[in-house]
């Protein structure tokens, strides 16, 4: 091999590497004590909360609405066409809304009853707006419960942990009105969450949550 193909390849295996020594330590499908990602690390944590539209908003406020903001100080992330979630904040928890700064809009992903044929170039676009707004936030915590809006802002922290070496605590609180059967959301971060709530003990039992 030229010292350029070695080169080449030395680099391959090494992103190899990395990845396969990533997908071990983040993927797990099992109950497992949550990683103390940030346990010794100066406070606040940077903490990233995503915001769906109606019940998906008011479920999260009810988490959040008595957070410390002296160790979590959070930025929020919503769809473009959502009208209501920043009101709601700043009539739920005007604590939170007091710097505008802090709340980040993206193109919505999927809108309700769209084809999925066509939510796939949505998708992507917002994938790709998550990507440059994640690495300008820079998150230590994301906490998610489940809106579409959600999945294009974890796949783009999934990849900011894998390509920037950083650590994203990934908690997940699955919505209160799955009763039966996790959320389509619920399903795909899963694997990755390193805390997965569940508020119905059904849903405990079928998915084996990680809570």
């Amino acid at each position: 091999l030229s010292p350029m193909m070695g080169l080449v390849v030395s680099a391959l295996v090494l992103v190899l590497l990395r990845c396969v020594w990533w997908m071990l330590s983040r993927i797990s499908t099992s109950q497992n004590k949550p990683r103390r990602t940030w346990a010794s690390w100066p406070l606040p944590l940077r903490t990233t909360v995503v915001l769906g539209s109606g019940g998906h908003t008011m479920e999260m406020l009810a988490l959040i609405k008595d957070l410390n903001q002296e160790r979590y100080i959070c930025d929020f992330i919503l769809a473009e066409t959502d009208t209501s979630s920043l009101k709601k904040v700043q009539a739920t928890c005007p604590d939170l809304a007091k710097d505008l700064d802090r709340f980040h809009v993206i193109p919505r992903s999927r809108e309700v009853g769209q084809s999925w044929p066509s939510s796939v170039m949505t998708t992507a676009k917002a994938f790709l707006a998550c990507i440059r707004l994640v690495w300008e936030l820079q998150p230590q915590v994301l906490l998610v419960n489940g809106p579409g809006t959600c999945a294009p802002v974890v796949g783009a922290a999934l990849l900011f942990e894998l390509i920037a070496f950083r650590c994203i605590s990934l908690i997940f609180v699955e919505s209160i009105c799955r009763v039966k059967t996790l959320s389509m959301s619920g399903k795909l971060v899963y694997p990755f969450a390193d805390v997965f709530v569940v508020k119905d003990p059904v849903t405990t039992a079928l998915s084996v949550a990680k809570h």
